[in-house]
């Protein structure tokens, strides 16, 4: 007779990956700064700003640039949690 053992999960990731644009939106929160204007200071649209702050639209490596620039939040660093969202 051949008995099956339970396996246990091997996920490297327990949990699910934040989207970068979680991050964003906390830290305009802090920083006091509004989404509208925010999207003035990176040359973005208003109604894409909402959208990747809200996770419907990704970061790109353009747009991550620009938020670095004018936040100082490594790039490299919100498209790498982008990467982990698709």
């Amino acid at each position: 007779m051949m008995t099956t053992m339970a396996t246990r999960n091997e996920s490297k990731t327990p949990w699910a990956a934040t989207h970068p644009g979680t991050i964003l939106r906390y830290e305009l929160e802090d920083r006091e700064i509004s989404p509208k204007d925010f999207a003035v200071m990176i040359g973005m649209q208003k109604s894409h700003l909402n959208e990747l702050i809200k996770g419907k639209r990704p970061i790109t490596k353009p747009i991550a640039d620009k938020i670095e620039e004018v936040l100082g939040i490594s790039a490299v660093t919100l498209v790498n949690m982008q990467t982990k969202c698709e």
